[in-house]
């Protein structure tokens, strides 16, 4: 028998959850520059996310996160999850995939932040991520 060829370890310990919602991030580049990008969830944990975009931070940087959850008509965001993460991977398209994104993992249990939005329209909660 040949063992664990072809076998992948899954590296991941909290359960992900498939979740469509807009995230906005930003992070510091060299000489303090900051740096900013939006996209969309894959999936959320406990601990982190995968954001697919097309603006990928540095591989192991620190970013801050904003992410606008949906109420349940869809109308507008009615809760915010925000927080410290650091990227700790990135995908790129293939030919096999068009998914292009990466992984924010925190580094403590209580990094992230959970958060009521009341009577704020999108925008202003996608600004108000920008802000960070």
């Amino acid at each position: 028998m040949g063992g664990d060829a072809g076998v992948t370890m899954e590296m991941r310990k909290d359960i992900r959850y498939r979740l469509d919602a807009p995230a906005v991030f930003s992070w510091e580049g060299a000489s303090h520059r900051r740096f900013q990008g939006e996209g969309i969830t894959r999936d959320i944990s406990v601990q982190g996310a995968f954001i697919m975009t097309t603006t990928m931070p540095p591989p192991d940087c620190p970013v801050q996160v904003d992410l606008l959850l949906p109420s349940l008509t869809g109308v507008m965001a009615t809760m915010r999850i925000t927080g410290r993460a650091r990227v700790i991977r990135l995908e790129r398209s293939s030919k096999e995939t068009w998914i292009r994104g990466f992984a924010v993992i925190t580094d403590e249990l209580n990094q992230w932040d959970l958060m009521t939005m009341k009577d704020e329209p999108e925008p202003a909660l996608a600004a108000a991520g920008r802000a960070h």
